[in-house]
């Protein structure tokens, strides 16, 4: 009996659709983690499902179009080394240095090779960068994806904040009440970087990292 592959179009079809389910799944997991505040709670759910709406109804093509050829591209490319990944981290952030020597992987993913954590200013701020590459394609795509169909509300004490920086887009929050802060962005649409920040909001802690001194990833990036 002979096999039939299936072919490229339906490959990318397949892949596309695993995306958008994907992405509702994000969608019902937000809406029912985010905070509850009366009008404000049910605004940003309802624009959340129109967003949905309009990605399964195929409005949104030409970004689905976008997000595939970048899937496309990051789950052909080859993972950074250890050693690379070890080498292009930064050893400081401004004036904050960093505590200990990076680790590699977490409980919550499994690639001990594709994410590095590190600690500075004796865990002032904590930056985690995944190689999103290969298996974790989706992960970046995914990223880009929430950031135009996932809305939160803010409130007194939580502030979400959605803003390019640098020409990345960059999703935010700020909790006042602690003033910690954390930030999420994909550097050089490949490198998913994590940020979380004490004493401080989140343009101080996009501030204290310093997008330069992530230029050595873009350089590795081929």
């Amino acid at each position: 009996m002979i096999k039939h592959k299936p072919s490229n179009s339906l490959k990318t079809k397949h892949m596309k659709n695993l995306l958008k389910l994907t992405l509702v799944i994000m969608l019902l997991i937000s809406c029912k983690d985010a905070p509850k505040s009366s009008d404000s709670s049910s605004s940003a759910e309802s624009k959340n499902i129109e967003s949905v709406i309009r990605e399964v109804s195929g409005q949104n093509a030409n970004k689905d179009e976008e997000y595939a050829r970048l899937f496309e591209e990051l789950i052909v490319k080859k993972p950074l080394t250890v050693e690379q990944l070890m080498e292009a981290f930064p050893k400081k952030l401004g004036n904050l240095s960093l505590d200990a020597t990076p680790t590699m992987g977490v409980d919550y993913i499994d690639a001990d090779t594709q994410v590095i954590i590190g600690n500075y200013g004796n865990g002032t701020v904590k930056m985690e960068i995944i190689d999103a590459v290969g298996n974790f394609a989706g992960q970046a795509v995914a990223h880009l994806k929430s950031y135009d169909l996932i809305t939160y509300e803010s409130d007194d004490n939580t502030k979400y904040i959605k803003k390019v920086r640098n020409g990345i887009l960059t999703s935010g929050v700020y909790v006042s009440s602690v003033n910690e802060s954390e930030i999420k962005f994909l550097y050089d649409n490949r490198f998913y970087v994590s940020l979380e920040g004490k004493g401080m909001d989140v343009d101080a802690l996009w501030n204290a990292m310093g997008v330069d001194n992530l230029k050595r990833f873009k350089e590795l990036n081929k």
